[in-house]
């Protein structure tokens, strides 16, 4: 626990120091990561899954704001498509439209949210992003979670009926909207997945801001319990494999008990109960110092 913490300190320190080179270098090697990972998942378009490229157009994205990544994988995304359905690329231009108007409308400030939930897909380990959205963000987290799931299900349905999308002829365009409507917006297991979302971001944001003692640890475990049993029943109900979900709950499991310890290491033996008033109000704090390095010296002494 202490080495995780003087790291974490260190982290902090070199952050505060350097931020003015570490923020556009992060955001480099995060649309890097994305756009390669989107490419060899679905990179039809030849010229775009190019390095050259793929490092270019990450480099823009070193002068703009993280939303900006969640900009250009999206052109990426549509660029894709176009290359096997017009009809394909129409559907995904106005829906993407629609997400980032009513998103930016709403709730700016967390665009990228919605590029990294397809890459949590990808990496199979959804189950990290709701509970730390839950803690970090709150209820109204649930707005970019959903849309983000809505664009991983756009690029699944994509995936898997690229050769079907690319033998539909000009005159079935029309048909070819329906279907892909039915599919992506009528997806059962995605709805369910949206749900899931919801539940354990409401659930991990009522826990973890309340003050009881180890609420952090106690809104992790319940925020996975909740994505276990509801991602085990859409793959029950809709007949996926478990087994992928399985290994990657454990794997998500292990992250985020990291996660928390680190980020929310507290010494609740030391809480101290506080009161103060002022001409209209009687004040209840309860104070619990954080844990650091040295902290974790001297208990062993």
């Amino acid at each position: 626990m202490r080495s995780l913490l003087i790291i974490r300190d260190s982290l902090r320190s070199l952050y505060s120091e350097y931020d003015y080179i570490i923020k556009p270098v992060s955001k480099f090697v995060l649309a890097f990561l994305m756009l390669l990972l989107l490419q060899g998942r679905i990179g039809y378009y030849e010229r775009f899954s190019s390095v050259i490229v793929i490092a270019a157009c990450s480099a823009i994205c070193m002068f703009l704001p993280y939303g900006g990544i969640s900009l250009i994988c999206g052109l990426f995304l549509i660029a894709d498509m176009t290359e096997v359905s017009y009809a394909m690329a129409g559907f995904s231009s106005i829906m993407l439209a629609m997400i980032f108007v009513l998103y930016y409308g709403f709730r700016p400030g967390t665009g990228i949210i919605m590029a990294l939930i397809p890459l949590t897909f990808l990496l199979k380990i959804p189950f990290v992003v709701p509970v730390i959205l839950g803690m970090n963000i709150g209820i109204a987290a649930i707005v970019p979670g959903v849309f983000g799931i809505l664009i991983w299900n756009l690029m699944k349905y994509f995936y898997i009926n690229a050769s079907e999308l690319s033998a539909a002829g000009a005159s079935d365009v029309i048909d070819s909207f329906a279907d892909i409507g039915r599919g992506v917006l009528g997806d059962k297991y995605m709805l369910i997945i949206m749900f899931a979302f919801a539940v354990c971001i409401i659930v991990v944001s009522i826990i973890s801001r309340s003050s009881m003692d180890h609420s952090w640890t106690i809104s992790v475990i319940a925020g996975i319990a909740v994505m276990g049993i509801l991602f085990l029943a859409a793959d029950v109900i809709c007949g996926q494999s478990v087994l992928w979900d399985l290994i990657g709950l454990i794997i998500s499991f292990a992250i985020l008990i990291v996660y928390e310890l680190v980020i929310y290491s507290v010494d609740f033996r030391s809480t101290e109960r506080l009161r103060f008033e002022d001409d209209d109000y009687y004040y209840f704090v309860k104070a619990v110092p954080k844990i650091k390095p040295l902290d974790e010296d001297e208990r062993r002494d």
